[in-house]
């Protein structure tokens, strides 16, 4: 499917390019060499064709709990909350006793989830020391809204050299909970940890409708903890519940061009902040291989056979957000060959993704979503991969994308 883009220069005048994000081919701009590979073609999961699960995982997702000390507004996980296991201690015990049963190799990544993974201290302190000694080369990451760390913490995250991503969105805190950086002994922990573990921490923020300017999240971060903080975007929101959907989900007509704007100039003035290079990259690079739509899996990946989420009692759910006592239980390690992922749909089977131009940096948006929730969750996506789009042009082009229409 192909797209015309049109293109104003400096001085007014207009340029028309084509694109067809399903073969990444691009006409009117010189690329250089095509280095065009064969690529492997990604599995499409379906409520009518479930994926079944590796027993050799590349990443291992465990979910210890939905429990959380705080309330955010736009919350993934707050209606799967009374869905989610209750486990104990001794869980932990049999967890790990069962790895063999049906855990085959090593992972390459081992990834610790809440609710908030550190109220689950005294299961972590078991789980990271008998993981990493067994298996010895996988990396692990927490995501954590910061406000429990303490010395005896931080010495666990620096023995086990773990990864820590810290979810804050700056100036749009409020929609989250308290602010950790405003309580003098939980900031004084955060500071402590980006400066011990320098390059292995990230700052996460989520875009809503009521904090999407990237400029000013930036400046916030810099005012209180200096220019060299790292910054990350954990994206756009999505839309999980009906109070995200009236609420900080919901982006009106403005506000969807101001997304997309504040997302376009932060990839042209700055886009080394964030990681938004990285989405750059990512982009560039699939014209420059000619990666076709068929190779995309969904955006978080958990789609894929070798990713899983297990929670402490050996079952197996859609994500680590969803709960294992409802819909979203896909199955139990103990009765591994009969696991299913059959509450996702690959973006392949949406008609509103295949007609996308957009499609090669969204890549579906979340795979379980359905209804109002999927068509918000889409809007703000579209906007959010539409800056990362117009700003590839302009760093090809050095000029602005003024309109995108079915060729």
């Amino acid at each position: 499917m192909w797209y015309t883009l049109t293109l104003e220069a400096r001085d007014g005048s207009r340029h028309d390019i084509r694109y067809n994000p399903h073969t990444s081919e691009i006409e009117g701009i010189e690329l250089g060499l095509i280095d065009e590979r064969e690529w492997p073609t990604a599995l499409r999961v379906s409520k009518a064709t479930p994926l079944g699960k590796s027993r050799a995982p590349k990443v291992l997702k465990i979910q210890l709990g939905l429990s959380c000390n705080y309330s955010c507004s736009y919350c993934s996980q707050a209606h799967q909350i009374g869905d989610a296991t209750l486990s104990k201690l001794t869980d932990v015990e049999a967890f790990l006793a069962n790895l063999d049963s049906w855990l085959e190799g090593a992972p390459e990544r081992i990834e610790l989830w809440g609710g908030e993974p550190f109220i689950y201290w005294a299961k972590l302190k078991r789980l990271i020391p008998a993981l990493a000694e067994r298996f010895a080369s996988a990396r692990f990451l927490i995501i954590t809204n910061g406000s429990l760390f303490d010395r005896e913490k931080l010495d666990l995250i620096t023995q086990y050299d773990i990864d820590i991503g810290l979810s804050h969105d700056g100036p749009g805190q409020d929609l989250r909970g308290p602010d950790p950086l405003e309580n003098p002994e939980q900031r004084r922990w955060i500071e402590a940890l980006l400066a011990e573990r320098r390059g292995h921490v990230s700052i996460n923020t989520v875009l809503t409708a009521q904090n999407h300017d990237l400029a000013a999240i930036k400046a916030w971060f810099h005012a209180r903890l200096g220019l060299d903080v790292p910054l990350s975007l954990e994206g756009v929101v999505n839309v999980y519940d009906a109070a995200t959907l009236l609420g900080p989900g919901r982006f009106d007509e403005a506000g969807l061009h101001a997304l997309r704007r504040s997302v376009f100039e932060s990839h042209v003035t700055a886009p080394q902040a964030f990681g938004l290079d990285k989405r750059l990259r990512d982009f560039l690079s699939s014209l420059k291989t000619r990666r076709p739509i068929s190779a995309l899996g969904q955006k978080c990946g958990i789609d894929r056979p070798e990713h899983i989420a297990v929670d402490l009692q050996g079952n197996v759910m859609t994500c680590q957000n969803t709960g294992a006592k409802g819909e979203h239980k896909i199955g139990h390690v103990d009765e591994f060959d009969a696991i299913a992922l059959n509450t996702a749909t690959h973006f392949a089977f949406r008609p509103e993704c295949i007609s996308c131009p957009v499609v090669q940096l969204c890549k579906g948006s979340c795979m379980f979503l359905e209804g109002e929730l999927f068509a918000q969750s889409c809007a703000n996506e579209f906007a959010f991969n539409m800056g990362i789009l117009m700003a590839a042009v302009w760093h090809l082009t050095g000029m602005i994308v003024v309109q995108i229409q079915p060729s």
